[in-house]
């Protein structure tokens, strides 16, 4: 039973990516750490996923991809990624060979997410510190302008422990109405949840009573589509997600298309939150279907037939010979027929180089629409994780609306916002690198204490 009586270097609250990656760090770093998770077990959103490290390979390209992002946070993960790798084998966990043509710009790796969140969990439990799940009511204790620590309810019981420093890593606001209407917009409170439902806003929450401000980009967020109608939970998550749209054709139950589809199914996900109903439908062609629908999305990723599944579990779908069929049966689920009839033709047309008024980016490869037979499935919005949260700095400090520190408070993962905009460059390797960066920064004292002259360079 870890002993709460006596102060922690570092309490860190969450246990996903990023809070284990924190924890790690500063256990290694030889202080002594509390871990505090409202879950059953560790592991938050990232248990559910593919375990896919992954962003851009250099700054050039996430500028690119990312004007608008953080000129600063953003950097540091790519600079970062190669540490990351080597924090996992350090670990003694599986890392497959690198691929350099993830969402056809990336870099990225598969591990063995679940086997390393189990090596750092026990590495933390025997640290003399340890985790403490099914925790709930977290609240900061903030002692002279300082967070010096939580109050907490375990096993039914009010606790409390002091902590030289905080981590808040709760996994983003995902989970709560409230903030996703707040923040996303109109009509978000209610797009499914494509993580762990324990991620409900109560690190914001924290940090925002603390003093902390909000970050940039609280309007984006990262998801994918999935098939409709169809509950959303852990089953389909990655067997059903559409990762293939970014070759076919999105249109909203106007019947127009509302995105540049080749940015790819993250981004016209958020779009689409914006459409009427919250619906879509994804239309492709034969040619689209064999080569990309049927196709694995990425290394060590799964070949399915999604349109065939969505079929047997009850969602919209279509397979006719020609488009002129399928436009009927499209309409039937509510959409525009005149107008989805004029949008497939004005994009064929603009795909063979006519000077054609689109209602969207015709995407730089086009999706040709012309091998039946042609297919159609409609389209819910999901959301993993949200852009926006906290405001930090590059050591993970929790900045205020002067973008001073608040002393003692750091934040990390999902729960630290700003880094990303429209389009995503990764989701485990940002609790990766600013989990490790947290502990450096709050964990400098212990380093210092022993003489070291500096922290940030240690391996």
């Amino acid at each position: 039973m870890t002993d709460i009586t006596e102060p922690f270097d570092l309490i860190v609250v969450g246990a996903g990516a990023a809070g284990l990656a924190t924890a790690n760090r500063a256990v290694d770093l030889g202080g002594r750490v509390l871990l505090l998770e409202k879950g059953a077990a560790a592991g938050g959103s990232a248990a559910l996923s593919a375990g896919i490290l992954w962003t851009a390979p250099n700054v050039d390209v996430l500028r690119r991809i990312q004007p608008d992002g953080d000129p600063v946070l953003g950097p540091l993960v790519v600079e970062g990624y190669e540490q990351s790798v080597k924090d996992v084998r350090a670990a003694g966990v599986s890392v497959s060979e690198e691929w350099r043509d993830h969402l056809e710009w990336g870099r990225a790796c598969k591990v063995d997410i679940l086997d390393l969140f189990a090596r750092w969990t026990a590495k933390i439990n025997a640290s003399g510190g340890g985790l403490l799940t099914r925790v709930s009511d977290v609240e900061l204790i903030i002692d002279g302008g300082k967070v010096a620590g939580v109050t907490f309810t375990h096993e039914g019981e009010e606790k409390s422990a002091l902590g030289a420093a905080t981590v808040l890593a709760t996994g983003g606001f995902q989970g709560d109405p409230e903030l996703k209407q707040k923040f996303i917009g109109n009509g978000a409170d209610d797009i499914a949840v494509r993580s762990n439902p324990h991620s409900v806003g109560d690190g914001f929450r924290l940090g925002t009573a603390a003093g902390g401000a909000a970050s940039r980009h609280l309007s984006g967020f990262y998801g994918h589509t999935l098939p409709s109608p169809l509950p959303v939970s852990p089953e389909v998550f990655l067997r059903l997600t559409l990762y293939f749209s970014a070759y076919g054709v999105l249109v909203n139950r106007r019947g127009l298309r509302f995105t540049d589809e080749s940015l790819g199914d993250e981004v016209s996900n958020q779009f689409l939150v914006r459409e009427p109903g919250q619906r879509g439908v994804l239309i492709w062609d034969d040619q689209v279907q064999q080569n990309r629908a049927l196709a694995v999305p990425y290394p060590s990723g799964m070949a399915l037939d999604r349109h065939g599944e969505a079929k047997k579990l009850g969602s919209r779908t279509a397979e006719t010979d020609t488009l002129e069929e399928l436009v009927e049966v499209v309409a039937s689920w509510g959409v525009d027929r005149a107008a989805l009839a004029a949008t497939l033709e004005s994009y064929q047309r603009a795909s063979d180089g006519e000077s054609v008024a689109l209602d969207a980016p015709l995407p730089a490869n086009p999706s040709p629409l012309k091998k039946g037979p042609f297919r159609a499935i409609e389209v819910q919005p999901c959301i993993t994780i949200p852009f926006g949260g906290l405001r930090v700095d590059g050591d993970s400090r929790v900045l205020d609306r002067d973008n001073l520190p608040i002393r003692g408070l750091f934040a990390a993962g999902a729960d630290a916002g700003g880094a990303q905009d429209l389009r995503y460059v990764g989701g485990i390797v940002f609790g990766f690198v600013f989990g490790r960066r947290a502990a450096d920064a709050a964990l400098a004292h212990i380093v210092r204490g022993h003489g070291a002259d500096e922290l940030v360079s240690a391996p």
